[in-house]
């Protein structure tokens, strides 16, 4: 039942977007909720969705480690999609197994599902985000691999939700 209101919600989503907007479909990353979402313009802000490629050596690791598949990026990875949570401006640090974003704290794993130990990709330094370096970080599971393992990134475009598909992750 629940797979029937997808596919009538993806081709609502076709109908009411006259094929005008870039559409996303999530149904294979576990970092958001899984549904349809639409590229939007505008600032990034905190708690926006984003979509981003991943610089070389961040993504060959994804690749080689499984956590990403072939895709469109320059690196011949896909995009992956997060949500903003460190925007310009703040300050971030790694202290021990934790990522804090103005003191907020997020904790990090030791090893990813299969029991491998994750490699982190920026110094445990105190830095201030500059222009056009964002902290993304998955809320919609507990063992994403996003910004606290590779650091700060740029973002490729915003994201907006159209249509939600409820379903266990």
């Amino acid at each position: 039942m629940k797979l029937t209101f997808f596919l009538l919600g993806i081709l609502l989503a076709l109908i009411l977007l006259n094929f005008s907007r870039p559409v996303y479909f999530n149904i294979f990353t576990h970092s958001l909720p899984y549904g349809i979402y639409v590229k939007i313009n505008g600032t990034p802000q905190r708690d926006d969705y984003a979509a981003t490629c991943l610089s070389v050596p961040i993504a060959q690791y994804g690749i080689a480690r499984e956590y990403l598949a072939q895709g469109h990026c320059s690196t011949g990875t896909v995009m992956v999609l997060k949500k903003i949570k460190g925007i310009p401006g703040d300050r971030y640090v790694l202290r021990g197994r934790t990522l804090q974003i103005n003191a907020k704290e997020y904790p990090l794993k030791d090893k990813d599902s299969r029991g491998r130990a994750l490699k982190i990709f920026y110094p445990p330094a105190a830095d201030v985000l500059g222009k056009g370096k964002y902290i993304l970080l998955s809320d919609f599971v507990p063992n994403s691999w996003d910004s606290r393992y590779w650091g700060p990134v740029g973002i490729e475009f915003l994201l907006k939700p159209l249509w939600l598909f409820e379903a266990d992750h």
